[in-house]
């Protein structure tokens, strides 16, 4: 018992305080923009999910114009044309999602986003011939089943928001297959992009808000005769900072988390919007109602396993290729016994070596057995293809 609590000081002693607060930064708003929006909606009546997303977008860009005044960083000038692409489809899957949320329970609101991994994977099978490997097929299983069983199940199932929970999931897929190619392309950083595409993306939701909310005049149920209160416009002004917040704290997390941090805290995330679901939202606590959570969420757990250990043997085999290419270097470079700084360099010995070829293959060798954290690189690779495109999503997460 010592021993472990001497472990756990350690480890508290050793944690990065600023990391701690970015990632508690990111869970408070990430889960407080999902809650918060149903209690709007639920709570203060406010059911006009699209005019809510697009006092979201307008909220973010006023705060990043301010971000900019406070010199948190600098902006970028960006072609029109791409920006427009991507403020349009962060606008088309916002929209949906919100929507999905004021006709759906928070669970099967939740488990449904979890379905956009699954189809992306089938629509780049059907239409780019990019297979997934077996293992992570399987993972994937539990995932749809557990989905299937929520939506079987659900206590508020409805036909308009399955539909716009399905139409949530399909267009999430495809902006996510083709936003994240074109948002390396242009060369900025999220904070960047953000401040263009919040207002073109509220511009662009604007023809279809009254579509969506009813914005009739002399309805007795339209936007116009809400009654606005202190507390309701509080709680609505408040969800648009919290969009505004999930995309700061995204930012951050990802320049100072592991991918295994980031995706433990995404699912600590999930679970805790999915109990939200019965300790605020009225979700009956029986076993057909846990029994679909609990077996989407072993998919998604055994799925992220499958892949953080596909990218650990990427990382190996790329380390053990650098080191052989060194040794060759080495090899190559061997004159009169002497080894040069700048060749020994290459595979991480940074002095001059004098003796046999063995000596530096074993000197070689013994840095390579030193397993390395998670370096930025890497973290792009295996967190930022996912985690980036949340930095486009103004009121879910």
């Amino acid at each position: 018992m010592s021993s472990l609590a001497g472990r756990l000081r350690a480890n508290v002693a050793a944690a990065d305080p600023s990391t701690a607060v970015a990632m508690l930064l990111n869970f408070g708003s990430s889960t407080g923009i999902v809650i918060g929006n149903k209690l709007v909606m639920e709570q203060y009546g406010f059911r006009f999910a699209t005019t809510l997303t697009l006092i979201h977008f307008l909220a973010t860009y006023v705060l990043l114009l301010l971000c900019v005044g406070l010199r948190v960083f600098e902006r970028k000038r960006l072609p029109l044309q791409p920006v427009a692409k991507l403020a349009a489809g962060s606008m088309g899957f916002v929209v949906l999602t919100n929507l999905s949320l004021q006709y759906n329970s928070v669970g099967f609101y939740q488990v449904m986003k979890v379905m956009t991994t699954p189809t992306v994977v089938v629509i780049e099978a059907l239409f780019f011939a990019k297979f997934l490997e077996g293992p992570l097929k399987l993972a994937l299983v539990p995932v749809c089943a557990g989905v299937v069983f929520t939506a079987a199940t659900d206590f508020r199932l409805n036909m308009i928001g399955t539909l716009f929970a399905v139409a949530g999931v399909l267009v999430t897929s495809c902006y996510q297959i083709g936003a994240g190619s074109l948002q390396k392309s242009l060369d900025c950083s999220a904070l960047q992009l953000q401040l263009y595409t919040a207002p073109l993306s509220a511009l662009f939701i604007l023809p279809f808000v009254p579509l969506f909310d009813n914005w009739s005049v002399g309805s007795a149920t339209s936007i116009w005769e809400y009654e606005f209160t202190r507390a309701n416009l509080g709680a609505i002004l408040a969800t648009g900072t919290m969009a505004f917040l999930v995309n700061v704290s995204i930012f951050w997390v990802i320049g100072r988390s592991s991918a295994v941090s980031y995706n433990t805290l995404g699912h600590f995330k999930t679970c805790f919007i999915l109990v939200s679901d019965f300790l605020l939202f009225g979700r009956p606590l029986d076993v057909k109602s846990v029994a679909g959570i609990v077996l989407t969420m072993t998919g998604v757990f055994a799925y992220t396993h499958l892949k953080l250990d596909k990218a650990r043997r990427e990382k190996e085999a790329t380390s053990l290729a650098g080191a052989v290419t060194a040794t060759a270097v080495v090899k190559n470079a061997r004159l009169d016994d002497v080894v040069s700084p700048t060749s020994v360099a290459a595979g991480g010995v940074g002095s001059t070596l004098r003796g046999d070829t063995e000596e530096v293959e074993a000197l070689l060798g013994a840095a390579d057995g030193v397993e390395e954290p998670f370096s930025p690189v890497e973290r792009e690779q295996n967190v930022l293809n996912s985690a980036n495109r949340g930095l486009m999503k103004s009121a879910t997460d």
